[in-house]
């Protein structure tokens, strides 16, 4: 049976809450205020509760006395375990019949109670003393909950300290309520019949709500809103000022460096809540500048309690047409904003039955960013360098080619002993060695122009008889001309001689 009501109550809460909800949210479909208070685990959060049944001989009229104690057992079914409940009873005098833990069987509390009202009285300004005493103690909770359920006017007996319905006794209540230090006290006195002195608990507790009177079989529905007041006093308590955080946004040390073309930035964004998830839809990027294009993956960003989420940033920046100077570069700056909107999958829940101002913003969405292109026409110049250097080389190798013919003929070498030897020219350079021509040293014949213009070829030949540079003679020689180096003579035929055996070889002295 507590099973079922406790289930009941989580529906109607739930039905409330569901009714308060906007058509339309940034976040994506919204929680209900249940799983809200699980993951905010309101249930660790102690709560005081003080509730204040009168007992007088009137409760007994149409069983309002035993419909007060089953409205009382669903109610209790539905607080925490560990929160602390004070049952105070009050007729003749007020006397609290347990204040402990709220515990997991609702019935043995409601067991406390007398088993029937007798009580003579209805002393209600004795009740709101002893409530007050209860929530002043020591060690008690800063979230409290002070309930009144009386049927009659405040009836006090022959010595009560409240024998009026004001006076001196009065106001020392209401000084001693606002000496009270709670994060969250309610008040609710419930009339169960249409005129009661259940308003007098506003006179001492200015917030008190006295709530309309109502049948005694619905008293059970009555008692939700100090439930659902109490559970939502938690939340605030357990949230603190968590509703006022947002979204940072960090964008990456190398702003300061983006270049031509296309560039991606890793922008971090980060919830500075510690409870609350957020989530951030409809992301914009902008520039500042319309040669500076700035883009961003569409699609709501989740970001639990704490978070960091990182995003791409996709900057494409034109930085104009490449310059004459081989070293130019476009520098420049641009402002770039990433914007959206911050939201909650909690927001309804918040604003709505928690009453936070719930505003989430994104701080550091703007940033300056440097820019930095290298734009000078560097590769073509190198190119056209390049290029000067190879013709300078061709150039250079064409003109050694001129100025050093491969020369024709062959050159007749004549030994002091008359002994005569024709070397063949092959190449741009000859070497003459006793391999080839049989004489002793070494020397070498290339042919040369004077000038790049000049038609006329010489010969250029040097000897040295015995291999050394330091006795190595230098000769020029023209066609059918003889020069003599080294005791050889050297004489330029332009025709190769006809017997092949002439080349390297001897033939003897000359006639």
């Amino acid at each position: 049976m507590v099973r079922r009501t406790v289930a009941g109550v989580v529906a109607a809460l739930t039905a409330v809450a569901v009714a308060c909800l906007p058509a339309t949210s940034v976040a994506g479909a919204p929680v209900d205020s249940d799983e809200v208070y699980a993951a905010l685990d309101v249930n660790q959060l102690v709560a005081d509760y003080v509730v204040l049944v009168d007992v007088s001989r009137s409760m007994r009229d149409g069983g309002r006395y035993e419909q007060t104690k089953r409205g009382l057992r669903t109610f209790l079914a539905a607080l925490a375990p560990d929160d602390r409940v004070a049952l105070v009873t009050f007729a003749d005098s007020a006397r609290v019949v347990h204040d402990g833990p709220a515990g997991r069987a609702p019935d043995q509390l409601v067991a406390k109670l007398p088993r029937t009202a007798d009580g003579q009285h209805t002393d209600i300004g004795a009740a709101i003393e002893t409530s007050l005493r209860l929530l002043g103690r020591k060690g008690a909770a800063p979230i409290a909950t002070v309930l009144l359920l009386t049927d009659g006017r405040h009836d006090p007996p022959t010595g009560s300290a409240y024998p009026f319905e004001q006076g001196y006794s009065w106001n020392q209540l209401v000084r001693t309520a606002r000496a009270l230090r709670k994060t969250s006290l309610n008040a609710y006195a419930v009339p169960l019949t249409g005129s009661t002195g259940a308003p007098l608990l506003a006179r001492v507790l200015p917030g008190a709500r006295v709530l309309a009177p109502t049948s005694i079989n619905r008293l059970g529905a009555q008692l939700e809103q100090p439930k659902a007041a109490a559970r939502a006093a938690k939340a605030r308590s357990v949230l603190g000022d968590d509703a006022s955080h947002g979204v940072r946004v960090s964008w990456p040390a190398d702003i300061g460096r983006i270049g031509a073309g296309r560039s991606r930035l890793e922008v971090r964004l980060t919830s500075t809540t510690t409870k609350i998830p957020l989530v951030v839809d409809r992301l914009v990027a902008r520039s500042d500048r319309p040669e500076v294009r700035v883009s961003v993956p569409a699609g709501p960003v989740e970001l639990p309690p704490g978070g960091t989420v990182t995003v791409p940033v996709t900057v494409d920046w034109d930085a104009g047409p490449r310059r004459v100077a081989p070293l130019a570069r476009v520098t420049g700056s641009a402002t770039l904003t990433l914007q959206g909107e911050v939201g909650s999958p909690w927001a309804d829940v918040l604003t709505g039955e928690l009453g936070a101002a719930f505003a989430p913003q994104m701080d550091g969405g703007s940033t300056r960013g440097a820019l930095s292109a290298q734009r000078g026409s560097i590769v073509w110049w190198s190119l056209g360098a390049a290029l000067m250097i190879v013709l300078a080389a061709a150039g250079w190798w064409g003109r050694g080619r001129r100025l050093h013919p491969v020369p024709a003929g062959a050159v007749r070498l004549r030994d002091a002993a008359g002994n005569v030897r024709d070397l063949a020219l092959t190449g741009r350079r000859t070497a003459i060695t006793a391999d080839s021509t049989g004489l002793p040293g070494y020397g070498e014949v290339t042919a040369r122009r004077p000038s790049l213009g000049a038609s006329e070829v010489h010969l250029v030949i040097a000897y040295s008889r015995d291999g050394s540079a330091a006795t190595r003679e230098v000769g020029t020689c023209h066609p059918g001309e003889t020069v003599e180096l080294g005791g050889v003579g050297f004489t330029w035929r332009t025709t190769t001689p006809a017997r092949s055996g002439l080349v390297g070889g001897v033939t003897g002295p000359s006639r």
